[in-house]
């Protein structure tokens, strides 16, 4: 119940990182197929690899309604009725997680689609691309991103800006995807997916890590609002 509830206001309050993402991912799609000079040479090598960053954009939904609530004090609330700490970090993945689907579920289709009415060859490495990279490296970045901002905006003062959690927690999901993903070219091709797929793994066990230690050692003092 708490979680659809969180779910639901996530969609509503971050709408807008939702749709910066989707818009910048088909943006992509477009100047790939249609405005390159390439036509579409270059979508079967870029488009699975650039698509995880806009999935950790867009996420930052979910961290944006946490740190509402903080500030407005709708944990003092549900802490007082008997949710658990680990409870609303839960609830901040689980919303992160469904904004990543939703930009993942939007871009790849429509990219895909469009590639196939353009006719567009899609190679076996794009497949494979696509299930080694980009789902599991969208995911693993966006649940990265809102975990660390989430223990940000427990222990420090809420406030809003470019030098917030909401602000700044995004370039810690980019950040570990850009350098899997430089990593990655400049190994040798057969070891290609053993580094994405690995970091992608990696990656989801820090959060869940980050997740269990938060969850375990944040005093509830630190969930209330202190303004």
């Amino acid at each position: 119940m708490l979680e659809a509830a969180t779910i639901r206001r996530t969609l509503r309050i971050g709408w807008r990182y939702l749709a910066i993402g989707v818009a910048i991912s088909l943006l992509l799609t477009l100047e790939l197929l249609f405005l390159g000079k390439s036509r579409g040479a270059q979508f079967d090598g870029t488009f699975p690899l650039e698509i995880p960053l806009f999935a950790v954009m867009g996420s930052t939904g979910g961290l944006m309604t946490f740190t509402s609530d903080r500030t407005k004090g709708v944990f003092e609330y549900l802490l007082a009725y008997g949710v658990r700490p680990r409870a609303l970090f839960i609830n901040g993945l689980l919303s992160a997680a469904v904004m990543t689907a939703i930009i993942l579920s939007i871009s790849l289709s429509v990219g895909i689609g469009l590639a196939v009415g353009r006719g567009v060859a899609l190679t076996p490495n794009f497949w494979e691309a696509l299930a080694y990279y980009t789902v599991p490296m969208g995911f693993a970045g966006a649940l990265v991103t809102i975990t660390g901002g989430m223990i940000w905006a427990s222990v420090s003062t809420p406030r809003s800006g470019l030098n917030s959690p909401v602000g700044l927690a995004p370039m810690i999901g980019i950040g570990p995807t850009i350098l899997v993903l430089l990593a990655a070219e400049t190994a040798p091709s057969s070891d290609y997916y053993y580094i994405t797929g690995g970091a992608s793994l990696a990656l989801i066990l820090v959060a869940i890590g980050l997740l269990v230690l938060s969850s375990r050692l944040m005093d509830r003092e630190r969930l209330l609002s202190n303004l």
